[in-house]
C-alpha cells in the first residue's frame, strides 16, 4: 500500500517539473504570476493574515512538503489548467498574427520577429495595421543599415542623418585635428526611400555629406577668426583646450572647456563665493546673496544649471553678462517672491487671531523668526506654502490663550453693556422719582424724610456715617422700627420696617416702598460718585426719592429718561437770608457761634492754637472718628465752645448752631492738585450759617481780602450743571460674573477689565478706583477666595499711613492661615496726646478701630474681638477730645528751635534756610 502511495507522489512531482521545465515545485513556485497564486489560495480556502506574495508562497511550500496527497492532487490539476489556458492563448495568438500576415509577402525570418514582438500583448491590442507597420519598419530598418554601412553614417529618428568627419584647424600656426559631428536633414522621408533606386539613393546621401562637410569648413573657419577677440581666454589657453579634446563635437562654438578655466571665468564676473558643479549633462552653480530684514541678515543661494552646450557657448561668444544677467533676474525673483510670501503671511496671521490686535511691525518681527530657520536650512527664499500654514498654526497656538482671553473680554462687555439689567428687581417696580431741589436749609430733606415715615417700608441712603445714625435716631424717634447699617455698625431690629444706611450699603435685592437718598449731587464726585449711580438706578423700591442741589437736576433728568420712568422735580428755597460781611474779620474780632472753615487738619490745629488764647474752641476735620466730629459739635451746640474751626467736613452730616462761617483760604487740595474752591463747594459749606430756628439770618464772610472776594463772586454764580456720563462701579456681581467669563482669580485683573475696557450703552464711565486698585494688588499677594479679596479691597483703610499698612497686611496673613485676627489693646496711653505725631498715631489707630469693626461684619468667623474694638475706640476718642480740648500742637524748626506756624510746609526756619544757602554759596566761591 505504501509503494502504491508513494508511486501517486512520485506521478504528481513529475507532472510538476513537465509544467515548469523540469523545476520541482519549491523552485516553480517563484514563476507563478500573482494571479495563480491568489487563484490556489482562494481554492486552497487558505487562511492568511497577510495575502502578499512572500506571504503566500511560503504557506503553499508548506502545504506542499506536508505531504497530503489530495491536496497536491488539488494544486497539480490546477496549475494544469493554468498551463494548457496559457498554451492555448499563445496558439491562438500565434494564429491571429499569422493571419494579419497572410497577405503579405513576409519572409519566415520577419514573421518569427513579429511573433516575437507581439506575444505580450494581448490579442484584443493585436491589429492587422500594427502589424502591417511593424512589418514596413522592420523591412526599413534593414535598408536604412545598409545604407549606414556603405557610406558610414547613422540615420537619426524619420529625417536625420548623423556621420563623423575629421578637419584641421589652425590656432596661431599650429595645427590640431579635432572629429566633428555632422547633422544633416534630409528631406525626402523613409518611406520614399523604399521605392527609389539604391544607386539614386546613394547619390543623394553622398551629396548632402559633401555638402555638410564644406558648411562645416566655413564655420570653423568663421570660428577661428573670432577667437582672438574672446576676452575671457588667451589664443595658448584656446589652443590648449582644442588639443585636450579628445571626443567628436558639433561645433567649436560649444566645444568642451576644462571645469577649472570654467570656474576661473565665472568667478571673475559672479565673485569668489560661487560654487560649481558638473555632470554629465549640465553645470550647477551657485551664488550666495544676503538681505536685510528687521536688522537681520538673511542669507539665501540661488541655483542655475546651465546645459554644458549652453555654458560653453556663452564663453566661445561672450555672452558671460548674460549668466550674470540671470542670476540679478532669478535674485529680484526671489526676493520679490519672498516679499510678497512674507506679506500675505503677515495679512493671514493678522486675520487669523482676531480679534486679537498685533501691529504690523510685531507681526512681522515674528513672521522673518519663524521663517529665518526654514531659510537657512534650504538656503533659498523660495518657501513652500506649507512653511506658511505650519507659521499661521504656531502663532495661533502661541497666542490660543489670549484669543480665547479677548473673546470672553468680548463676551463679557456684551454680557455686561446694558448697566440697568444688572438690577432686576428695580427694573421690575414701575418705579417713579421725585427729586426735592433746593440749597441747604430749604427743608428738602425734612419734606423726604417726612414722606418715608410714612411709607411702610423704606430705605435712607446718607452720605455719612454720622447722617445715617442721624436718620435711624430721627425714624425711632417717631416710633418706627428701623434698623440701622453702616460699614462698621448695625443695629437690627428684627421686626424693622425701615433701613437706615450709608450708600454704599445698599441692597439692591431687597424690595420697599420708598427710598430716600441724600444729597444726590455727590454722584459728580470722583471717589464715591459711583454709590450714588448704583443708588440712583438700583434702588428697589416703589418710590425714589432724592434730595440735593439745583446743579443735579439736568444729569438727574437725563437718568430718568434712560430708565424710562416718570420724574417729578419738587424746588425749596432756603428759609431764611445768608449775608455776606462787608469786610474780612480779624481773629481778635470772632463772635460766638463762628465757624472758620479750612482745608486740611493742620490748618485747623494750626487756628486753634493761635484762637485758644482768647476763645473756647471745638475743632472738626475729616479724619477724626464720627464720634469725636460728634462730641466736638455737641460742645459747640450746648456752648461749651464759642468757636468752631473745622474743614468742609462740617458741610454734610452736622446739625450745628453756626451764624457766621468765615472762610479762612479761598482753595484746597483734592486728592490731585491744589485748585480754587467750586461754586457747589462754597455754597455747600456757606449754607451751614444761619440755622433756622435758630438765627434770623446767617453771615458769610473770610479771613482775608483775596479770600472774601473770591467766596462773594462764586457764590453769587449760577451752580454749572452736573454732566453726563456718570461713573459706575463693580459690584461683587460684576466681579464673580467677569471672574467666571474671563477664567481669572486675580482681583486687580478683573477690576483692572471693569475700569479700562467697559463700554455701556448708557450715560456711564467705569468709576475711578484708584484706591481700590491700590488694595487688589495687596490682597493679590495673599492666598484668598476671589469674593473676600473684593471685601478686603472695598475696606476703609488708607495705605497712605504705613500703620495701617502694617496693621492691614497682618490682618490678611491671619486670614490666609485660616486664623483668627485679635485685636491689640492699648496699653500706658496718656491723658492727652503731648505732640502732633502723637495726636496723628491715635487716629491711624481709631481707623483700625472702624477696619477691624468693618470687616467683622464680612468675616465674623474671624474678627471676634468686637467689644474689645469698641472699648478701644471709646478710650481713643476720649484721649482725641482731651487732647483737642487741652493741648497745643506747636512746630519748631529742626536747627534753632524757633516756633512755627503748624500749617508751615518746611521742617526750618526762613531765616536758618537762608544761612544755609549763604553758607553752601561761599564754599562755592572759595573753591
Amino acid at each position: 500500500m505504501a509503494k502504491k502511495k508513494r508511486k501517486h507522489f512520485i506521478k504528481l512531482n513529475n507532472k510538476i517539473k513537465s509544467l515548469f521545465n523540469n523545476k520541482p515545485f519549491e523552485e516553480a513556485i517563484l514563476e507563478f504570476d500573482d494571479d495563480t497564486l491568489y487563484g490556489l489560495i482562494m481554492l486552497l480556502e487558505g487562511n492568511l493574515d497577510s495575502i502578499e506574495r512572500i506571504n503566500i508562497i511560503k504557506y503553499l511550500r508548506r502545504i506542499w512538503s506536508e505531504g497530503n496527497y489530495n491536496i497536491r492532487r488539488v494544486i497539480v490539476s490546477f496549475l494544469e489548467d493554468k498551463v494548457n489556458l496559457v498554451k492555448n492563448a499563445k496558439r491562438d495568438k500565434v494564429e491571429l498574427i499569422l493571419s494579419f500576415l497572410e497577405d503579405t509577402d513576409a519572409t519566415p525570418q520577419e514573421e518569427e520577429t513579429i511573433l516575437s514582438d507581439f506575444m505580450d500583448k494581448k490579442a484584443s491590442k493585436i491589429t492587422k495595421q500594427k502589424v502591417e507597420k511593424k512589418l514596413f519598419y522592420i523591412r526599413m530598418k534593414k535598408i536604412l543599415d545598409e545604407y549606414s554601412k556603405l557610406l558610414n553614417i547613422t540615420f537619426v529618428g524619420s529625417s536625420d542623418i548623423e556621420f563623423i568627419d575629421n578637419h584641421k584647424i589652425d590656432i596661431n600656426g599650429k595645427d590640431i585635428e579635432l572629429s566633428f559631428i555632422h547633422n544633416i536633414s534630409f528631406n525626402s522621408t523613409q518611406k520614399e526611400l523604399l521605392s527609389k533606386d539604391k544607386e539614386d539613393v546613394i547619390s543623394i546621401l553622398k551629396e548632402l555629406k559633401k555638402e555638410a562637410i564644406k558648411n562645416k569648413e566655413n564655420s570653423i573657419k568663421t570660428f577661428l577668426n573670432s577667437i582672438y577677440n574672446i576676452e575671457y581666454l588667451e589664443v595658448d589657453t584656446i589652443y590648449d583646450i582644442f588639443k585636450s579634446i579628445k571626443e567628436p563635437i558639433k561645433d567649436l562654438d560649444n566645444s568642451p572647456i576644462p571645469l577649472k578655466i570654467v570656474k576661473k571665468i565665472l568667478k571673475k564676473y559672479l565673485g569668489n563665493d560661487i560654487n560649481i558643479s558638473l555632470n554629465s549633462l549640465n553645470f550647477l552653480i551657485s551664488k550666495s546673496y544676503t538681505i536685510d530684514l528687521n536688522e537681520k541678515d538673511i542669507k539665501f543661494i540661488i541655483n542655475i544649471s546651465f546645459s554644458k552646450k549652453i555654458l560653453y557657448n556663452f564663453i566661445w561668444t561672450n555672452k558671460i553678462i548674460d549668466i550674470v544677467k540671470e542670476f540679478e533676474k532669478e535674485k529680484d525673483s526671489q526676493i520679490s517672491y519672498f516679499e510678497q510670501y512674507l506679506k500675505e503671511l503677515i495679512e493671514s496671521l493678522k486675520d487669523s487671531i482676531y480679534p486679537l490686535n498685533f501691529s504690523i511691525d510685531l507681526l512681522n518681527e515674528y513672521a522673518i523668526n519663524f521663517l529665518l530657520p526654514y531659510i537657512n536650512n534650504s538656503q533659498t527664499l523660495r518657501l513652500k506654502d506649507k512653511i506658511k500654514k505650519r507659521a499661521i498654526f504656531h502663532f495661533n497656538e502661541r497666542f490660543k490663550a489670549q484669543k480665547e482671553q479677548k473673546k470672553r473680554e468680548i463676551l463679557l462687555a456684551k454680557t455686561i453693556r446694558d448697566f440697568k439689567k444688572l438690577f432686576p428687581v428695580a427694573r421690575s417696580l414701575n418705579r417713579e422719582i421725585i427729586f426735592h431741589v433746593g440749597p441747604t436749609n430749604s427743608g428738602k430733606t425734612y419734606s423726604a424724610m417726612q414722606e418715608l415715615k410714612k411709607a411702610q417700608s423704606g430705605y435712607y441712603l446718607a452720605p455719612l456715617r454720622l447722617l445715617a445714625l442721624e436718620g435711624y435716631e430721627n425714624l425711632k424717634k417717631d416710633g418706627i422700627n428701623v434698623s440701622l447699617i453702616t460699614g462698621e455698625e448695625e443695629i437690627i431690629d428684627e421686626e424693622s420696617t425701615h433701613i437706615s444706611s450709608t450708600i454704599e450699603m445698599l441692597n439692591s435685592d431687597i424690595e420697599v416702598d420708598v427710598c430716600v437718598i441724600d444729597e444726590i449731587q455727590l454722584i459728580n464726585d470722583r471717589d464715591r460718585g459711583w454709590a450714588w449711580a448704583n443708588a440712583l438706578i438700583g434702588a428697589p423700591a416703589k418710590k425714589i426719592i432724592l434730595t440735593g442741589s439745583s446743579d443735579a437736576i439736568k444729569v438727574v433728568q437725563e437718568l430718568a429718561e434712560y430708565l424710562e420712568e416718570p420724574l417729578t422735580i419738587i424746588e425749596h428755597t432756603r428759609k431764611n437770608p445768608l449775608k455776606f460781611l462787608p469786610k474780612p474779620t480779624q481773629i481778635d474780632a470772632l463772635e460766638p457761634l463762628s465757624a472758620i472753615v479750612t482745608f486740611s487738619r493742620k490748618e485747623v490745629l494750626a487756628l486753634k492754637s493761635k484762637i485758644s488764647p482768647y476763645y473756647k474752641v471745638s475743632v472738626i476735620y475729616g479724619n477724626l472718628s464720627p464720634e469725636v466730629r460728634r462730641e466736638e459739635a455737641k460742645r459747640f451746640r450746648e456752648g461749651k465752645s464759642d468757636i468752631l474751626i473745622a474743614t468742609d467736613a462740617i458741610a454734610m452730616g452736622l446739625n450745628l448752631p453756626i451764624k457766621t462761617i468765615l472762610f479762612a483760604r479761598d482753595n484746597k487740595f483734592d486728592g490731585l492738585q491744589q485748585r480754587v474752591l467750586t461754586t457747589s463747594e462754597i455754597l455747600q459749606i456757606a449754607g451751614r450759617a444761619g440755622r433756622f430756628g435758630i438765627h434770623e439770618n446767617g453771615y458769610i464772610g473770610a479771613l482775608d481780602h483775596p479770600t472774601l472776594s473770591t467766596i462773594k463772586d462764586k457764590f453769587n454764580k449760577k451752580l454749572p450743571d452736573i454732566k453726563l456720563p456718570i461713573s459706575v462701579m463693580a459690584s461683587l456681581e460684576h466681579v464673580t460674573l467677569i471672574s467666571d467669563i474671563l477664567q481669572i482669580q486675580n482681583l486687580y485683573q478683573i477690576l483692572e477689565f471693569f475700569y479700562t475696557n467697559m463700554e455701556f450703552d448708557g450715560p456711564f464711565v467705569a468709576a475711578n478706583i484708584d484706591s481700590m486698585l491700590e488694595l487688589a494688588k495687596i490682597v493679590d499677594e495673599y492666598d484668598l477666595d476671589l469674593v473676600s479679596k473684593y471685601h478686603l479691597a472695598c475696606a476703609p483703610v488708607s495705605i497712605n499711613s504705613p500703620y495701617l499698612e502694617r496693621v492691614f497686611h497682618r490682618y490678611l496673613k491671619l486670614l490666609e492661615e485660616g486664623k483668627e485676627v485679635e485685636f491689640l489693646d492699648i496699653k500706658n496711653m496718656d491723658k492727652k496726646a503731648i505732640s502732633y505725631t502723637a495726636l496723628l498715631h491715635a487716629e491711624d489707630r481709631v481707623k483700625e478701630v472702624s477696619l477691624y469693626l468693618w470687616l467683622s461684619f464680612k468675616f465674623s468667623d474671624k474678627f471676634k474681638d468686637i467689644e474689645l474694638a469698641r472699648s478701644v475706640r471709646k478710650k481713643l476718642n476720649s484721649y482725641i477730645e482731651r487732647s483737642l480740648r487741652e493741648a497745643t500742637f506747636t512746630k519748631h524748626c529742626k536747627r534753632c528751635g524757633v516756633e512755627l506756624d503748624l500749617s508751615y510746609r518746611f521742617s526750618i526756619c526762613d531765616k536758618c534756610y537762608n544761612n544755609l544757602r549763604r553758607g553752601v554759596r561761599g564754599k562755592r566761591e572759595r573753591r
